[in-house]
């Protein structure tokens, strides 16, 4: 996406994403090794790789597991590869699949809170960049993901912001939330995003408590990273929980608050004020239960 871009430093990189086949990984570790990187932790979705001046992600699937529905689309996302006519090593997507993605990707990110104007901008340049693409069949394979009707308004946000059409509330609003997201989204939204997930069953008021829970009772992955001990030996779960909230009791005054803050944060209003702020641009958590 740098390339296509006025200037390559015009679009600003975090980390280097490389998506692989799972059963190669052992005899990538090396290979990364032998080029000075350090191995990090391994998350839902990637491998961590790091040194001083580069994070390396490599990727086990194109998208996270817990994002059960574009998931159920793409799996591990190499059933749309296909070889590069640059090399018999790498391989690619169709121009519209990569373009499927390229959205899909910004509609994640929107969806779970951490969207900024890059992530848009990269559809757009995208879109510029390939003024060929079969749309055809760039909305059939969207409404698979029912992401269509997000698309349609997306595509109006820019008609709003580079062609001076008169704005809509679904732009409006759509320009609202990119513009105060700022590159990885609030805390708040994060937290109103995750509670929006679990009340997919239809029950706000559980779904809320849920979250309360996670706060207090914290997971088993951010655990083990404050504690690695856990790795070792997942069944101190329960007495890591005791000895955290002494060590945040003793040690961490300022969590308290933190936590406080964040528990007044998840009201059911907020959750529903979220979840329907989604469905009016055309986006929700279609998870099957």
């Amino acid at each position: 996406l740098r390339y296509m871009y006025p200037k390559p430093e015009m679009r600003i990189m975090g980390d280097a994403d490389i998506l692989i086949r799972t059963e190669q990984y052992e005899k990538i570790k090396p290979v990364m090794e032998e080029i000075g990187m350090i191995e990090g932790h391994e998350s839902d979705h990637e491998y961590i790789w790091k040194n001083n001046n580069l994070f390396v992600e490599l990727h086990k699937r194109l998208i996270p597991s817990y994002n059960k529905d574009y998931y159920a689309y793409y799996g591990d996302g190499w059933r749309l590869a296909t070889k590069s006519k640059e090399s018999e090593y790498k391989y690619v997507l169709s121009a519209e699949d990569e373009m499927i993605y390229v959205f899909t990707h910004f509609a994640k990110h929107y969806r779970d809170a951490g969207v900024g104007i890059r992530h848009i901008i990269d559809v757009w340049i995208y879109r510029n960049s390939h003024p060929d693409l079969d749309e055809e069949y760039i909305i059939k394979e969207l409404k698979k993901l029912q992401l269509d009707v997000f698309y349609t308004n997306v595509i109006d946000t820019f008609k709003v912001w580079f062609e001076d059409a008169e704005p809509t509330p679904k732009t409006e609003l759509i320009t609202d939330v990119i513009f105060k997201s700022g590159a990885y989204g609030s805390k708040k939204a994060h937290l109103l995003s995750d509670a929006v997930k679990r009340s997919k069953s239809g029950n706000v008021k559980k779904a809320r408590i849920q979250k309360i829970l996670t706060l207090i009772f914290t997971p088993y992955k951010p655990l083990s990273d404050l504690y690695p001990i856990l790795k070792k030996l997942p069944v101190l779960l329960p007495f890591a929980w005791v000895y955290h909230w002494f060590d945040v009791l003793i040690n961490r005054h300022s969590n308290i608050a933190k936590r406080n803050n964040e528990r007044k944060m998840v009201t059911e209003e907020n959750i529903i004020d979220y979840q329907e702020s989604l469905s009016f641009v055309g986006l929700d958590f279609n998870f099957k239960e």
